[in-house]
């Protein structure tokens, strides 16, 4: 079978150097890239940053990232492709030759969901073995950014939930998956992902990390959190996890964050209206 690659990546005001970067390392090794762009109609043109005939840009003004992925699954098989390269656009793979080694043309690998080993400043990659692959078995599920697929899988899964605008897009598509028994491999080739603008301090000699989101950016972590622990239920872990992280992280954010009071309302509402909202 003739292997043809399809590259989204979605991006909003992206940093030049970063997107450059990124997209260098494996322009060469995919068929067509498509930049889906969030940036607003006035400003797209300023953030138009490749220029290869290789790249078409596309998108229909600021939207959803599971819309964005959904239009780049119709695209792919309107057009011949057969598998899906998803990716933000502050991520750079650090071998991109290594992760098409270890998966596509790797013939002990299973077909599934396949995502690279994420490191990041504030979280390093983890070495779970010296396999090219291991099933994955993490609660935050396989992150769409470095996440390879075959059309036939997304099909399988009916593609990405648009009711998941932002956050938690990744950890649906995941759970989708466990549930209808599609496997989820984590591909040892590092994915060094850059985690926007948090921050950390030194609270009574523990670090502390601050993620500095907006009041509307908690309400839609918060909310989408709680429709999954709804729609999931079998995935204790996953429950276990937003205990652990989101709601801990909330003292965080009275204690230390600005616009604090705000940021709490709109966490209240986010909690409210997740469990308020139908499936």
């Amino acid at each position: 079978m003739e292997i043809k690659i399809l590259a989204i990546v979605v991006t909003y005001f992206p940093e030049k150097e970063l997107l450059e970067k990124n997209i260098a390392v494996f322009i060469n090794d995919v068929d067509r890239i498509l930049i889906w762009e969030n940036t607003p109609d006035e400003k797209k043109l300023e953030y138009r940053f490749i220029d290869n005939t290789k790249v078409e840009y596309c998108g229909d003004g600021v939207n959803s990232i599971s819309h964005a992925l959904n239009y780049a699954w119709r695209y792919a098989e309107a057009n011949g492709y057969n598998y899906l390269l998803t990716m933000d656009q502050d991520s750079v793979f650090e071998d991109f030759k290594q992760y098409l080694d270890y998966t596509l043309y790797n013939n002990s690998l299973p077909e599934g969901v396949w995502g690279p080993n994420i490191s990041s400043k504030e979280i390093p990659a983890k070495k779970v073995c010296d396999d090219p692959f291991w099933e994955f078995k993490s609660p935050l599920g396989v992150m769409t950014s470095g996440m390879l697929l075959y059309l036939p899988v997304i099909s399988q899964l009916g593609g990405w939930n648009e009711t998941f605008a932002i956050d938690c897009v990744d950890q649906e598509f995941s759970l989708k998956a466990r549930r209808m028994g599609v496997k989820e491999f984590t591909i040892n080739t590092i994915l060094n992902h850059h985690l926007g603008n948090p921050r950390e301090i030194n609270f009574l000699g523990h670090q502390v990390r601050l993620f500095n989101y907006s009041p509307l950016r908690y309400y839609s972590i918060y909310r989408n959190n709680i429709r999954l622990i709804k729609m999931y239920p079998e995935e204790v872990y996953f429950k276990e996890f937003f205990i652990s992280r989101w709601i801990g992280s909330i003292k965080w954010i009275f204690l230390f964050e600005k616009h604090r009071i705000k940021k709490l309302y709109y966490i209240f509402k986010g909690i409210i209206s997740g469990y308020l909202e139908n499936k």
